[in-house]
């Protein structure tokens, strides 16, 4: 090379690339969850529920409330870059955790031309996009792997509620559970040597809840109760419930339809190989995957919006 031409540096010679989002250009999953309202436990309020929901929503997130999570490593939630648009009944956004860290390094001390060890503060930081639609009030959440199945649903939960505690005419008990894997729970049956107990929960529904499960919400209306527990257990553990009567008996059928439905979940105890092992919805929500995630957050933001309504549509279809 001539010499008055100088060389481009390397990569290794000190220059950087920016560092992608966590999402970029990978295959991730967004979980999905349904945003149910309900009168409080403690009895109806004064207030009447607004009717629209994506309305109620604003006026709850007008202001974030942040939500403390975990012990020894605390993280600290936030929900931010909300956007409404009530012509197409969705709510974007991102959500993501913050912890601050103390990290030992070495740092160059120019005054006595040394390097000393310093702590020095910082935050680690993971946020990731979500999307709403008032469309069976579906809701979506990228997968980073830092975030659980069940936190995500304590985040929202938590925040919804205690913004709900602001407004002053409260009256809503928010609840985020989770959209069930129908074939992940027949699965996980017929992986069993035998199953021996099914537990379903059953919550009081939104008002504009699937009529399909009429006769659930008149037998809550009957009781004046806010939610029905049925535990099923096996006559002998030896041979375990009938898995064919899970499919096709009919009050199982329209419990394991609404748990999957989230308006309550379904647990599952069986033996494998001489074992015990569990199944519970909580913690086994369904996915819609996203391939080649785009790396902006705009991008993101509309996969998952995308994602959310391919769900929906689906549970449409199969419903």
């Amino acid at each position: 090379m001539p010499a008055d031409v100088p060389a481009k540096p390397s990569l290794a010679e000190g220059t950087e690339q920016p560092t992608q989002r966590w999402f970029a250009d990978k295959d991730v999953d967004t979980l999905l969850y349904r945003v149910n309202r309900r009168v409080p436990a403690a009895g109806p309020t004064l207030f009447s529920q607004p009717e629209n929901v994506l309305e109620h929503m604003e006026q709850v997130l007008a202001v974030s409330v942040p939500y403390e999570t975990g012990r020894r490593h605390r993280r600290l939630w936030h929900i931010g870059n909300k956007r409404f648009d009530h012509a197409a009944g969705t709510l974007t956004g991102r959500v993501g955790w913050t912890r601050s860290t103390e990290t030992f390094t070495p740092v160059w001390d120019d005054e006595r031309q040394e390097w000393a060890d310093r702590i020095i503060p910082g935050d680690v930081t993971v946020v990731a996009p979500f999307a709403f639609t008032d469309d069976g009030r579906y809701l979506g959440v990228l997968r980073s792997s830092t975030f659980s199945e069940t936190t995500v649903a304590d985040v929202f939960r938590h925040i919804l509620n205690a913004g709900e505690a602001r407004r002053v005419e409260s009256s809503t008990e928010w609840d985020v559970e989770p959209i069930g894997d129908l074939q992940g729970f027949y699965d996980w049956v017929d992986s069993t040597d035998r199953v021996v107990g099914v537990e379903f929960v059953f919550k009081r529904p939104n008002p504009d809840a699937e009529r399909e499960f009429e006769q659930l919400f008149a037998r809550l209306d009957e009781l004046e109760a806010s939610q029905i527990r049925e535990s099923i257990t096996a006559g002998d553990d030896r041979r375990g419930l009938s898995k064919g009567a899970l499919r096709r008996e009919p009050i199982s059928v329209m419990f394991i339809a609404a748990a999957m439905a989230a308006f309550g979940y379904l647990k599952g105890r069986g033996v494998l190989g001489g074992r015990r092992v569990t199944y519970d919805q909580r913690s086994q929500v369904a996915r819609e995957r996203i391939e080649n995630v785009p790396a902006s957050w705009d991008g993101a933001t509309e996969e998952v919006l995308e994602a959310v309504r391919r769900a929906r549509a689906s549970r449409r279809r199969d419903g």
